[in-house]
């Protein structure tokens, strides 16, 4: 995941992976040049905390980390609709194992995607 500033770089960037989004907790929809427009002002009219910043996931979903770690998504890319998306922010992401099949899971996972164990955060740290 990239990690971003404000939000139109974090847009800016979206954009070059998918061309329309879903507002995560309503049924809005942006295009490109909605989204850019949205995020220009909001960034201009209430700017984030200095320890806060914005993600991109690789088909373009855009999140907030407001505390550097727990991920608020906030527009869903059209394009992978049914994305797995992480609930946390690793700046170096590291391998991480089930703690009963013992293959490999994505960070921020709640279960593991082989064997269905559920994950507890904390031991996957």
């Amino acid at each position: 995941m990239e990690r971003f500033d404000t939000l139109l770089e974090a847009a800016e960037f979206s954009a070059t992976r998918c061309t329309s989004w879903s507002f995560a907790t309503s049924n809005d929809r942006y295009d490109v040049k909605g989204l850019l427009v949205l995020a220009e002002t909001s960034d201009s009219e209430d700017p984030i905390d200095e320890d806060s910043f914005y993600v991109v996931s690789p088909a373009g979903a855009i999140g907030l980390c407001n505390d550097g770690e727990d991920i608020d998504w906030l527009f869903l890319s059209d394009a992978a609709p049914n994305e797995d998306l992480p609930l946390t922010y690793g700046s170096v992401p590291q391998m991480k194992f089930c703690p009963k099949c013992g293959l490999p899971v994505v960070p921020g996972s709640r279960f593991c995607g082989k064997c269905g164990c559920k994950l507890k955060q904390k031991a996957l740290e």
